[in-house]
C-alpha cells in the first residue's frame, strides 16, 4: 500500500469525497427535504466526514507532545460567492465555568480565527 501524506487524509478533496459518499448512502431522503433542510443535512454530513477523517489522520500521526493540541479549519466553496467554513478540534475544547474555552495555543487561534470570520460575515 503506498503511504500518503497525513495531512491529505483531512483535505478538502478528501472531505468532499467523503460527503458524497454520505450523500449516496442518505442522499434518498434530500428530495423530502426543503433546500434549507438540504443544505443542513449537506452541513452535518461534512461535520461528520471532518470529524471521522481527523481522527483517521490522528490515529496514523505521532503522537502529540503531552498538552498538544490540533485544530483544521476547512473551506469550501458552497455555490455562487458562498463558502462553507468547518472546523474540528482534537482534544476537544474545554468550556469553563465562567464561559470561557480552553485549549491549546494552536486551538484558540483557530478558534479566534472562526470568531473574526463570523464577525465579517455578520457585517456583511
Amino acid at each position: 500500500m503506498q503511504e500518503i501524506p497525513l495531512d491529505l487524509i483531512a483535505a478538502e478533496s478528501s472531505v468532499a469525497a467523503g460527503v458524497a459518499a454520505m450523500e449516496r448512502i442518505h442522499g434518498r431522503h434530500l428530495a423530502d427535504m426543503t433546500s434549507d433542510e438540504q443544505a443542513q443535512a449537506r452541513s452535518h454530513w461534512r461535520s461528520q466526514v471532518e470529524e471521522v477523517l481527523s481522527a483517521v489522520r490522528d490515529a496514523h500521526a505521532e503522537v502529540a507532545a503531552a498538552g498538544g493540541g490540533r485544530a483544521v479549519l476547512t473551506f469550501a466553496d458552497a455555490g455562487g460567492d458562498q463558502v462553507d467554513v468547518g472546523v474540528a478540534f482534537e482534544p476537544d475544547l474545554r468550556e469553563l465555568p465562567n464561559g470561557d474555552v480552553e485549549g491549546t495555543p494552536a486551538q484558540l487561534l483557530a478558534l479566534s480565527a472562526i470568531e473574526a470570520i463570523a464577525e465579517a460575515e455578520e457585517e456583511e
